[in-house]
């Protein structure tokens, strides 16, 4: 018999999940299933259909305990900041709005008029996004205010999905991070945040990732329910950050895909107003410590490039995309990747045609080189945020580490290296999943330390390695771009 641990991965467009056991002392992974996750549009506004990701893990267990294997454990993870309500009985008062819908409101700005920019992030020092945790909570006092009376229960979109298995509550350290309530210092919720916003007791216990939290329900599967639940490093990015081996003191981590995740490992949150000025990100990560980062815009931009082009979503297509931005000319324009307008826009392209005239007077007159824009506006992303973590941070980076979905585009890989005058380092491939079962394997002590787990990693997995270049001409590059201005 095989016994496996399944991590189960849920993004923005689909899920996946993976299968891993270890032997000969590696980490041998296995594809069970792949999904999409589409979001459900009624009246403009967006929701995650969560009953339908239910099935599709129920489905995927299934599928793993064919052919004699045995399940021992899974664990699920996503994306930060969304959640769903339970009434006091238990039941799903909501399906979980889609954080996009947030960049058509304005409870953000009215937070920080209420409460002050300053004292917000005194309290939970992160990153102001306008699809933040805290702001959704607000969103619904304001438009829908009988959701929150009647709530007896707030969970994330991951603690959502082990409730339905299990009947716990609970929330990671990771996630509760992403929430803007979470004080990073105390480590607890903020007694104050609370109060000051009227957010009634709703939120679960926080604890530790790589936390078992109970074994499957009776009536949830019909042959075997003896699998324990474990909270991994359930918020996405924490579990892509615990598949990176690289020594965390003086290398910048990257975790691309639909978000390209920049950042730095520290102990302890620094207080630095400088991280709020430059509106940096404090999340958790697997064990304890925490990322200073930037979420900087990623693959969404070449995801809809595609859906621009109306084009299958497809290997083949991002081969044939990343051909096109070889083959353009270089350095046609320049971009802010991380501006509202690229956020949602109806069509990816003319908007990055008109972001570009906006930021630099050009207009992009082929497809190639909107392609190639984008991707080099990444990449000069990711060089301004090494600068400003650098200083603020006051390390002296020696390389970068990419782990990812994102990773197979090396053309992008090869810019970040030519911007930042960095080696990359790429690898693995599947990171949030393994960073999901190193946190499995943790949890049942069949790990024993972090250290452990990196060893386990580097010895497990192949990863490439893109020097830099031509970074003296990108340097030039971008400092022409900014004389424009």
């Amino acid at each position: 018999m095989k016994y496996l641990h399944l991590a189960i991965d849920l993004g923005a467009s689909g899920g996946k999940v993976m299968a891993g056991n270890i032997h000969n002392d590696k980490l041998i992974l296995s594809e069970v299933n792949r999904f999409s996750n589409s979001p459900v549009e009624i009246n403009g506004i967006s929701y995650w259909n969560i009953l339908n990701l239910y099935n599709h893990i129920i489905d995927s267990i299934q599928i793993a305990q064919k052919n004699d294997q045995k399940i021992l454990s899974l664990g699920i993870d996503s994306w930060g900041v969304d959640f769903g309500l339970l009434n006091e009985n238990g039941y799903l008062i909501n399906n979980p709005i889609h954080y996009r819908n947030m960049f058509k409101t304005n409870t953000m700005q009215e937070a920080i008029e209420k409460a002050g920019k300053k004292w917000i992030y005194e309290h939970s020092p992160t990153q102001f996004q306008p699809f933040n945790t805290l702001y959704q909570i607000l969103a619904y006092q304001k438009y829908a205010p009988d959701f929150v009376k009647i709530s007896k229960d707030l969970l994330m979109i991951p603690s959502l999905l082990n409730y339905f298995l299990t009947g716990k509550k609970a929330i990671d350290f990771t996630m509760a991070t992403t929430t803007q309530i979470y004080n990073h210092r105390k480590r607890k919720w903020d007694d104050e945040i609370m109060k000051k916003f009227d957010i009634p007791d709703i939120l679960p216990e926080i604890v530790p990732a790589g936390t078992k939290i109970g074994k499957i329900k009776i009536d949830v599967l019909n042959n075997n329910s003896n699998i324990d639940v474990i909270l991994p490093a359930s918020h996405d990015t924490g579990s892509a950050y615990a598949a990176i081996a690289s020594d965390p003191s003086d290398t910048m981590f990257i975790s691309l895909g639909t978000w390209c995740l920049t950042g730095a490992i520290v102990n302890e949150v620094p207080y630095n107003e400088e991280l709020m000025e430059n509106n940096l990100a404090a999340e958790g990560c697997l064990d304890g410590s925490f990322r200073i980062l930037a979420n900087v815009t990623g693959m969404w931009l070449i995801q809809g490039i595609i859906k621009s082009l109306n084009l299958p979503d497809n290997s083949d297509t991002y081969q044939k995309i990343t051909e096109m931005a070889q083959n353009a000319k270089p350095f046609s324009s320049y971009i802010n990747v991380d501006d509202p307008s690229l956020q949602n826009p109806q069509d990816m392209i003319q908007a990055i045609i008109q972001q570009s005239i906006k930021d630099n007077d050009t207009v992009l007159n082929e497809t190639s080189q909107v392609i190639r824009t984008a991707l080099e506006g990444i990449a000069f992303k990711v060089n301004e945020v090494k600068e400003k973590l650098s200083k603020i941070l006051e390390i002296e980076f020696k390389r970068i580490h990419v782990v990812g979905g994102g990773t197979r585009n090396e053309l992008l890989c090869q810019f970040i290296a030519d911007a930042t005058g960095l080696t990359v380092l790429t690898g693995p491939i599947e990171g949030t999943a393994v960073g999901n079962l190193v946190s499995q394997l943790y949890a049942l002590e069949l790990v024993k330390n972090f250290e452990e787990a990196r060893d386990l990693i580097k010895r497990s997995f192949e990863f490439q390695c893109f020097k830099p270049k031509e970074h003296d001409i990108w340097k030039e590059a971008f400092i022409s771009f900014q004389k424009k201005k």
